[in-house]
């Protein structure tokens, strides 16, 4: 790194920006492009099993799947599983906050005594 003098800093900030510009204007562009649509990622059971946190027995997906709890594709005897669909399936699970808890009660009362 050259040292830079004290009059050397109109200059200096200057140039950094420019390149500060040049960067955004790249950003901007990048950002305002369409972005391709990600190819779908699809999974076998043992693909499916590594990726679950807890990694469930086989049995355990085959039941699931009997139950109709987790969102499947079957061609022949193969099953499938699209990546993006076990995880919306994962997060539909979510446990809900008391907070969240209490302001779906409150509403709830609050459209009943209104009528809605």
């Amino acid at each position: 790194m050259s040292a830079y003098k004290f009059d050397d800093l109109p200059d200096v900030v200057a140039t950094l920006v420019e390149e500060v510009k040049s960067l955004r204007h790249v950003i901007d562009e990048r950002l305002s492009k369409p972005q391709p649509e990600q190819k779908s990622v699809w999974m076998d059971v043992k693909e499916l099993q590594k990726f679950l946190p807890d990694h469930p027995a086989a049995p355990t997906v085959y039941g699931w799947i009997r139950n109709g709890l987790i969102p499947y594709y079957k061609k022949g005897k193969k099953l499938s599983f699209k990546r993006s669909e076990i995880e919306e399936w994962m997060n539909s699970g979510r446990q809900q906050t008391e907070a969240e808890i209490a302001a779906a009660a409150e509403d709830y009362v609050n459209r009943k005594r209104l009528g809605k």
